[in-house]
């Protein structure tokens, strides 16, 4: 591959993992609404509300994390 065309296929997969992103974002979303109209329904208490928005929140981070890694090793092997 050309220096150029490397250049490209970067800027295409961190286009890409911004996607990732934002749908691991919106289904953050979605899910933090739900875990609340259950609390409001009375179905989950505050404390487990905040339990499961901790939860959630870790599993987002791993998968954020997973990501990068996932990004970074294809950005090392379009690099060489």
């Amino acid at each position: 591959l050309t220096g150029e065309r490397r250049e490209q296929m970067i800027k295409l997969a961190k286009g890409k993992l911004e996607d990732a992103r934002t749908t691991v974002r919106q289904a953050r979303e979605e899910c933090w609404k739900e875990i609340q109209d259950q609390e409001k329904e009375g179905l989950l208490s505050e404390d487990d509300k905040f339990r499961l928005k901790e939860e959630m929140q870790k599993k987002i981070d791993a998968m954020n994390a997973e990501l990068e890694k996932i990004f970074e090793k294809k950005e090392e092997e379009m690099q060489s």
